[in-house]
């Protein structure tokens, strides 16, 4: 078995090192399957990748996400210093790779969620939530 085939088969973990790259390589479809939520925010903001699986385990379903601005449009809660602040803020050190807990999600706002940022290629970032 290649490495390129072995990676096809192994999806790649939340706590994986090399997340984002493994899920940069892998086909929408692949991601929508991974067990939390996935989406991608350019460096404007903008959502450009919002996964399934993410938008079943928010309660946002089949509301617009791609193309509206990510802190202000669709999570305005984590548009605090905490949260985009700390994100922003190791973007332009060009280290993110940044774990935060924030409680509340669009459909239960008492739920806790578990969130990764790393820094995607071309700039911008990627944001994996895993609800606990």
């Amino acid at each position: 078995m290649t490495t390129q085939e072995t990676m096809t088969a192994d999806p790649p973990d939340y706590d994986d090192p090399d997340l984002a790259r493994r899920v940069e390589a892998m086909a929408p479809a692949d991601i929508d399957a991974l067990p939390f939520g996935a989406l991608r925010v350019d460096a404007d903001g903008q959502v450009c990748f919002y996964s399934r699986r993410e938008a079943q385990l928010s309660g946002r379903d089949l509301r617009p996400t791609v193309g509206l601005h990510f802190f202000t449009e669709i999570a305005p809660c984590m548009d605090t210093p905490l949260v985009r602040g700390r994100i922003e803020r190791a973007l332009a050190a060009g280290t993110l790779d940044v774990r935060l807990r924030h409680v509340g999600d669009f459909a239960d706002r008492s739920r806790t969620l578990e969130m990764r940022a790393l820094s995607a290629a071309g700039g911008g970032f990627w944001l994996f939530l895993r609800r606990v």
